[in-house]
């Protein structure tokens, strides 16, 4: 009876310590392909760059090549993404921050293998990878 008791109290235990992430298509690792500029109409493709956002649990962080460029929490609601910041520096706008504490992205499609987010200042074009 001992031994029945300690296995299920440790499975409880395991069980418990896992968080579960429920982000759907959104979690995992994009690669930015594409930054689409409204102000001047310009189009920068990243493709051949190493640039890349990291989203998992409630965190997302966008990584070049040189390191993690930002850290934020996010909150994924029907069709809006918002990103409240945590670390930036003052300029990561060639991660496709453009605003300078909180962003707020809307989610124009999102599939297991493609994302498009668009701002008032920029549509990001990403791929799954």
């Amino acid at each position: 009876m001992k031994k029945i008791t300690y296995i299920l109290l440790c499975a409880t235990l395991l069980a418990s310590c896992q968080k579960a992430d429920d982000n759907g298509d959104l979690g995992g690792f994009w690669k930015l392909l594409q930054i689409e500029e409204f102000c001047n109409d310009t189009i920068i493709d990243k493709s051949n760059e190493d640039c890349f956002w990291a989203i998992q649990l409630r965190m997302i962080t966008a990584n070049t090549e040189s390191g993690v460029i930002a850290k934020g929490r996010f909150q994924h609601v029907e069709d809006s993404l918002f990103i409240q910041m945590i670390q930036r520096p003052s300029d990561c706008r060639g991660v496709g921050m453009y605003n300078p504490e909180n962003e707020r992205f809307g989610v124009n499609k999102l599939t297991n293998k493609r994302m498009i987010l668009q701002s008032n200042e920029v549509r990001l074009t990403f791929r799954k990878f």
